[in-house]
């Protein structure tokens, strides 16, 4: 993995090679190495939102998402801005969602929205919503603090992992925090249950840093793993598209996920492939890392 040095400006067009989490990417990879010399611009990565190939890539309000220069805002600004003053407003009400150029952190985000579009659009719209309950139109203040379940929004668009299974018993131990009777006593039963797939831009930026303590919030979709081929460009696109709506519908209902203790922490290096120790039995039961 990169040091923490080298990630926080150099471009490496070759980052998805590393395996494990990062194999989401792969579908892109011809895109990716067209793009040798520095980060793709911002221009470039709103293109390719547009020919996505899981689903159209839309704000929550149905504009279609650009990637936009990211400017300081003052605060004596921020009354004659309004809604544009407000991140997630934005990008509801034009698709324009301000970004920072050759940034590992927002370039991940701009990918997650183009592999996880309807997922994406889902978060910004239930942001909005629950701006819009607690403001006066036309939301000439929208500073404060989160109320929870922005709070649980922001932690999962952050560092979410979608835990794809049909299987109780192996969600059950996640959510009691079991960790060597899962990934180690059942790790073939994970191999075929269960597919993890990352969704939180920040956990793609930890990883690249080799965080040694990094954990994921985790949101449940229930389906049957086997379905999901992954093993091809074509098929991980139509795998990708399911996985995005089935997401989706789940966090769109807003009676359910309603403050971060909804979402469970889950510590992604013992899952197989995503470490070169995943599944060590001596590794897992170090709580340094498996807390």
């Amino acid at each position: 993995m990169f040091g923490a040095s080298d990630i926080q400006s150099n471009w490496n067009p070759c980052f998805f090679e590393q395996g494990g989490l990062f194999d989401v990417f792969r579908p892109w990879r011809e895109w990716f190495l067209q793009h040798v010399e520095a980060f793709p611009e911002l221009e470039s990565l709103t293109e390719v939102a547009h020919r996505s190939a899981v689903a159209p890539v839309l704000s929550g309000g149905g504009f279609p998402v650009r990637f936009v220069r990211q400017q300081r805002i003052l605060r004596s600004m921020k009354d004659d801005l309004g809604w544009r003053a407000n991140y997630q407003m934005r990008i509801f009400l034009s698709g324009e969602i301000p970004s920072r150029p050759s940034n590992w952190h927002d370039f991940f985000n701009a990918w997650t929205w183009i592999f996880f579009p309807k997922l994406k659009a889902a978060i910004n719209a239930r942001h909005f919503h629950s701006l819009d309950e607690s403001l006066e139109f036309p939301w000439k203040s929208v500073a404060g603090n989160r109320n929870r379940e922005q709070d649980m929004l922001t932690l999962f668009d952050e560092g979410g992992l979608l835990v794809v299974t049909e299987d109780d018993e192996l969600w059950d131990l996640i959510c009691r925090r079991q960790w060597s009777e899962l990934f180690v006593s059942n790790k073939k039963r994970i191999s075929d249950g269960v597919r993890f797939l990352p969704v939180g831009h920040a956990l793609f930026e930890c990883a690249l840093k080799g965080h040694p303590k990094l954990h994921a919030s985790c949101v449940r979709v229930r389906a049957d793993a086997r379905q999901f081929d992954f093993s091809g460009r074509e098929s991980s696109l139509s795998a990708l598209s399911e996985i995005d709506a089935l997401s989706a519908l789940k966090i769109n209902g807003r009676a359910h996920l309603r403050s971060p203790e909804d979402l469970h922490a889950l510590p992604i290096w013992g899952i197989r492939g995503w470490h070169p120790r995943a599944e060590d039995p001596e590794f897992i039961a170090d709580r340094t890392h498996f807390r």
